[in-house]
């Protein structure tokens, strides 16, 4: 089997469920080898340049794979279409503990800075509301921006409406690889995370109605040391270099993984020093009774959220495998 066949094959599988690609690669492969065997015909020793035009041939006829997974899927993707399935998947394992975990973290410390004394009852009752609602928010907003690119409203709508959508050819099968272009979707989405994280320290009290309890100012204390400013936004950028890569080449391999893993974990270790050893948060946004509350729920919120993304990170990877 050529390389052309492995990347069509690889294209179809790529927006199928995880537990049903090895049987259906299988199935397209034999297939496709029956039709070259037919189309070569009698020949018992065909020439390389007359099995490539074949195969070619092949796979022209079988079309466009996005379509051919289509009947292969058995489950209905209207919504999200099969060739944004695979990213909305990945987005929902990743996207929606992050946010569980951020949302928690968030409230946690602004109950307490709002609140004299601490009532668990109270803090309970307020972290899942708020929770639950910043899933359901999280949980739409993903699917409608996924919705809209799948129909193509930043390209493909012009060739729909005017009915001029361009056949599918072979040579759009490199273009069109279903693991480069996911590996380049979650690399632009790390890298906007990443931005986020830079500005975060700089983002006033106010935009999240609670500048009244430090003036506007930003949620961190404005006493931390420039050393610890410079040493965040530089594992972030050596961070955001390492998604550059994975951008660049649409690909991922164990050794970029591995660099991305090591920085993760550094960041972790760099956060919680920081966190047990000063003052972190503006000191108007905390009280004297809930400072180490405080400090020990941002630090657990910290490795949740990295020993989540290294456990969807290797999983991913080890399914492209």
């Amino acid at each position: 089997m050529s390389a052309l066949t492995t990347i069509y094959v690889d294209n179809v599988i790529g927006h199928l469920p995880e537990n049903s690609r090895g049987d259906i690669a299988a199935e397209i492969r034999a297939t496709i080898d029956d039709m070259v065997e037919a189309r070569l015909g009698g020949l018992d020793h065909p020439a390389d340049e007359q099995t490539a035009a074949a195969e070619r041939d092949v796979l022209e006829e079988l079309g466009d794979p996005v379509r051919l997974s289509r009947e292969y899927s058995n489950s209905p993707q209207h919504l999200i279409g099969p060739n944004t399935y695979p990213l909305f998947l990945w987005a929902m394992r990743w996207v929606i503990p992050l946010v569980a975990v951020i949302s928690v973290t968030a409230n946690a410390i602004a109950f307490i800075a709002t609140q004299a004394t601490v009532q668990i009852g109270a803090l309970i009752g307020q972290l899942v509301g708020n929770t639950v609602t910043a899933l359901l928010v999280a949980f739409a907003a993903v699917t409608i921006i996924l919705a809209l690119g799948d129909r193509g409203l930043s390209g493909g709508a012009g060739e729909k409406i005017s009915g001029t959508r361009k056949t599918w050819s072979v040579d759009q099968l490199r273009a069109t690889d279903a693991k480069a272009k996911q590996i380049r979707a979650e690399a632009v989405l790390n890298l906007v995370f990443i931005v986020l994280l830079a500005i975060l320290p700089l983002v006033p009290t106010s935009l999240f109605y609670v500048g009244h309890l430090n003036n506007g100012q930003p949620f961190l204390n404005p006493e931390l040391g420039i050393g610890w400013f410079l040493g965040y936004w530089g594992f972030l950028t050596l961070m955001a270099i390492v998604e550059v890569v994975k951008l660049v080449r649409s690909a991922a391999s164990p050794a970029v993984l591995l660099i991305g893993a090591i920085l993760d974990v550094a960041m972790a270790v760099f956060l919680t020093i920081a966190l047990l050893t000063q003052q972190v948060l503006h000191p108007e946004l905390t009280n004297t009774s809930g400072a180490e509350f405080q400090q020990i729920i941002t630090v657990v919120a910290v490795w949740v959220i990295v020993i989540w993304d290294q456990i969807s990170t290797w999983r991913t990877h080890r399914t492209r495998r």
